[in-house]
């Protein structure tokens, strides 16, 4: 059975109201363009729409921010959180991303941290500071910390006490760090395995401290620890980045994980749409859990607002035969819009108690279908969806939601009006 099904967000691109304007569709360390009002509205929406439709947490990924409120404005969401019965995780760079407090004056900012001891710096090759900054997704600069200083860990550790004395969050997800590692002579002396854009040797250095840092204050807490990877097994001598395979050493590493964790890992590249490679290997054993997680419907590797019912079922079923327990998706926009609204859905349904093998065509007639005017429809309107692909087919697809709407009322009807300009948009593209 799945019993951990979270969302995953970035604030900046959080947008639950359906007309708000000024929100990014997709980026990883982008400004927050609102107020604190834009950023508690957004997620209490999102709160309380997961506690009635069986989402267990949202990750909240710049949760401190002083634009949007800082520690306050966190507090009231854990307020409704609490109200809502949905555990509210922070998500948490504990070497890059900004760390606890992700903008603003505050000393547990992590780029605060660096710029006050540039000697506790993360370097690159050329001995450079290692500064993130990607134009096209990641326009806000972020520092590295070098993870073999002692300092910086001390200061990790604090920062992490320091969030789970001062805001009531039921949990962290915690990153070492994807953008690349430090080169310093320290990190290459102490890493026993190679590295690509990320470390596993860092995970290992980093996570247990973090979990017990975090169960010290609050024993309870969710902790969800990032590997950015695939627990099937690299033998070709590669060392695998973002979303690859696991290579040998991640044994050894993930021995040192604490096991009242659980442990996240990605799944784009084994499971459809894209299934690039096989998927044999099971969930490592004696974690609180494992939870798999696939960027469907989002920009990030796909296309944005998606409905991907079908290949979240396939991730579910391969999820479920290999001993995983819970699945996570991005959840940053509005159930107005219909694909994401089924997506949520399944997600709340494969797994559960009324559908435990993830059956799609379970789900088509007991949850989409009273949404979409009855089963026929329910699978019509997934099979038109899926024709943003064919631009030979974009126009008869958009006529036939069309012609559905127009059969129909309230909510149903505006469900099919919305598939009716999805499919517009790749048709004026594909004209233009």
């Amino acid at each position: 059975m799945i019993n951990l099904r979270l969302l995953w967000t970035w604030d900046h691109c959080t947008q639950w109201t359906a007309a708000r304007a000024g929100v990014h569709d997709y980026g990883a360390s982008n400004e927050f363009s609102g107020t604190a009002e834009d950023f508690v509205r957004e997620y209490s929406l999102l709160l309380r729409w997961c506690g009635r439709h069986g989402i267990d947490g949202v990750v909240v990924w710049g949760l401190l921010r002083d634009g949007h409120g800082g520690v306050e404005a966190a507090r009231r969401l854990c307020e409704v959180a609490d109200q809502a019965g949905v555990k509210l995780l922070a998500g948490v760079g504990l070497n890059a991303y900004g760390g606890v407090y992700y903008e603003g004056a505050s000393e547990w900012s992590l780029n605060n941290h660096l710029r006050k001891h540039p000697e506790l710096h993360a370097v690159r090759a050329n001995g450079q500071r290692h500064i993130c900054h990607v134009p096209g997704n990641s326009p806000q600069p972020f520092h590295h910390a070098c993870p073999s200083r002692p300092e910086n860990l001390a200061y990790c550790l604090d920062s992490l006490r320091w969030l789970m004395e001062t805001v009531s969050v039921h949990g962290v997800q915690v990153e070492s760090g994807d953008t690349h590692v430090c080169e310093c002579r320290l990190c290459r002396e102490r890493r026993q395995h190679p590295v690509s854009a990320l470390s596993w040797d860092d995970m290992a250095l980093f996570y247990g401290p973090a979990a017990e840092a975090v169960g010290s204050v609050r024993p309870d807490a969710t902790v969800v620890l990032e590997t950015y990877s695939h627990p099937e097994p690299v033998t070709d001598g590669t060392v695998p980045g973002f979303g690859g395979g696991s290579p040998p050493s991640v044994a050894q590493c993930l021995a040192q994980f604490p096991r009242r964790a659980y442990v996240q890992w990605v799944a784009d590249h084994f499971c459809a749409p894209r299934r690039s490679a096989p998927w044999t290997a099971r969930a490592p054993a004696g974690f609180a859990g494992n939870i798999m997680r696939a960027h469907l419907a989002t920009w990030w590797m796909g296309r944005g607002d998606e409905v991907a019912v079908d290949w979240l079922a396939q991730l579910a079923q391969q999820s479920l035969a290999h001993g995983f327990n819970g699945l996570s998706i991005f959840g940053e926009k509005s159930p107005f819009r219909t694909g994401c609204e089924l997506n949520y859905l399944a997600l709340a349904d494969y797994g559960s108690a009324a559908n435990p093998g993830a059956d799609l065509e379970s789900f088509l007639t007991r949850v989409a279908a009273p949404l979409l005017g009855g089963p026929e429809r329910a699978a019509e309107f997934l099979r038109l969806a899926r024709l943003i692909g064919a631009p030979e087919e974009l126009e008869r697809a958009a006529a036939q939601a069309r012609r559905h709407a127009a059969q129909l009322d309230g909510r149903p009807a505006g469900r099919w009006t919305w598939l009716a300009w999805y499919l517009s948009r790749w048709l004026y593209d594909a004209q233009g």
